[in-house]
């Protein structure tokens, strides 16, 4: 088989490789993802700190779950870390500590950006997809 061929087809597969490997993400993980942007917001905000950052603990346990049954470590792994993050904010807006609220909120961050740097695909300026 000519070389050029080869290179050409083998690039070929890898792109449908990475079509495939992509997907939409299934409506609930679409709305749990709504539901801890619009918790985050509200954090961000100051708003119902620790009512927020208990409901993003909810969320993220289904969200775990979800990610677990797909045995990705990594998606995995960045859920607990979220979880711990929103965990700690919860405990420090029940005291008033503003450093442990920015504390848990800079680790709710690099959790979600552990995921999303993983399994997010930007589609366009308001899609996304699994990968």
């Amino acid at each position: 088989m000519n070389f050029r061929l080869f290179v050409v087809i083998a690039c070929l597969l890898g792109g449908l490789a990475m079509l495939v490997a992509s997907e939409d993400a299934p409506p609930e993980h679409q709305k749990w993802m709504k539901d801890l942007g619009a918790n985050l917001g509200a954090l961000r905000k100051g708003v119902d700190v620790e009512q927020n950052a208990t409901a993003m603990q909810a969320t993220l346990k289904q969200i775990g779950a979800f990610w677990t049954k797909r045995n990705s470590e990594i998606a995995v792994n960045s859920c607990k870390e979220t979880f711990q993050g929103a965990s700690s904010v919860a405990k420090a807006a029940q005291s008033g500590d503003k450093e442990g609220i920015s504390a848990g909120m800079k680790q709710i961050g690099a959790g979600c950006k552990g995921c999303h740097d993983q399994h997010r695909e930007k589609v366009s300026d308001t899609l996304y997809r699994i990968k």
